[in-house]
């Protein structure tokens, strides 16, 4: 057994993950209420990891989820954009002074995620790159079973590639908030006046892909629009790289198999034969938990190196 914490902006999850990747036991703790200082959030974190620690026999080890930068040697967060105040926290030496016995591992949440679908997502790919499609659009790169983390240790940050039409970073086209809200701006084009989503008060990622599933031709457009960018991304990624399996996840990656077509197309209208013999776009296998399952794969993937 190993416990996964997985750090966000407005919430601390903590969790008891199997080797099989059963989320076994939970709690959740407000991430603002304990993260006024640094000294305030270990303390919550070595609190919460004794009690664990103490209840359990047998845990391998402690691995942590966090958004934003961290160190070469991934024992400090150096920038977090929502946890500003615990930058410069060095995380992993507290715990570890705390837990000697145990491995302790931090990494950003999205490499976490790439990690917790090579372990459970159940495509068996030891070489590809996760795109998750959330609030924002991280990534995370493996490459031969290990994350492949750069040369000062935050490699992967696909959203902020440049693709598209008006030449943004992908996250400002497939970050939730912004398809919405581009989907907002289409909607009043005359020519898209007969869509059923001209009637939502509140337009949702989620109310476009059920409107595309029933048949709305506008809707069903949106995700082509999404995949010919996923597309475009993908290509710039597997030149770079030299990998051809990516996987994608997250609350847009949802619509997987509305967007696919136009993604591998796109795709495909750039790749010479190298490329195009393996190439393949898959759907995140992991659903519930993504961010424990992914923190608890850091200790798995400790394990397996040595």
């Amino acid at each position: 057994m190993i416990l996964g914490i997985d750090i966000g902006g407005t919430t601390v999850k903590f969790g008891i993950v199997s080797d099989k990747g059963e989320i076994l036991e939970t709690e959740r703790h407000d991430t603002l209420e304990h993260s006024k200082s640094p000294e305030d959030f270990i303390k919550l974190l070595i609190s919460v990891c004794t009690k664990y620690t103490n209840k359990h026999d047998g845990l391998k080890g402690i691995g942590i989820g966090i958004p934003g930068q961290l160190s070469l040697d991934r024992q400090t967060l150096v920038q977090a954009n929502n946890l500003e105040s615990l930058n410069g926290t060095d995380v992993v030496p507290q715990l570890k002074k705390a837990f000697p016995y145990l491995i302790v591992r931090m990494e950003n949440d999205a490499n976490c995620t790439a990690l917790g679908e090579m372990y459970f997502g159940g495509h068996d790919k030891d070489d590809f790159i996760m795109i998750a499609l959330g609030t924002g659009v991280g990534g995370g790169i493996i490459v031969h079973r290990k994350l492949f983390i750069g040369s000062k240790g935050n490699a992967g940050e696909v959203g902020f590639l440049v693709v598209g039409p008006k030449r943004q970073v992908l996250e400002n086209y497939l970050g939730q908030r912004h398809l919405a809200n581009y989907v907002k701006e289409e909607l009043l084009k005359p020519e898209n006046a007969n869509s059923s989503l001209k009637f939502e008060s509140e337009l949702t990622v989620e109310k476009v892909f059920l409107a595309a599933k029933a048949g709305d031709l506008f809707a069903q457009g949106v995700w082509d629009y999404v995949g010919t960018l996923i597309g475009e991304t993908v290509v710039g990624l597997a030149h770079a790289y030299d990998i051809t399996k990516f996987v994608i996840g997250g609350g847009v990656g949802k619509a997987y198999e509305l967007f696919k077509g136009a993604a591998v197309e796109t795709a495909n209208s750039y790749f010479s034969s190298y490329y195009k013999a393996d190439f393949e776009i898959l759907p995140a296998g992991c659903e519930a938990d993504t961010g424990l399952i992914g923190a608890a794969s850091l200790v798995l993937n400790e394990l397996e190196t040595y």
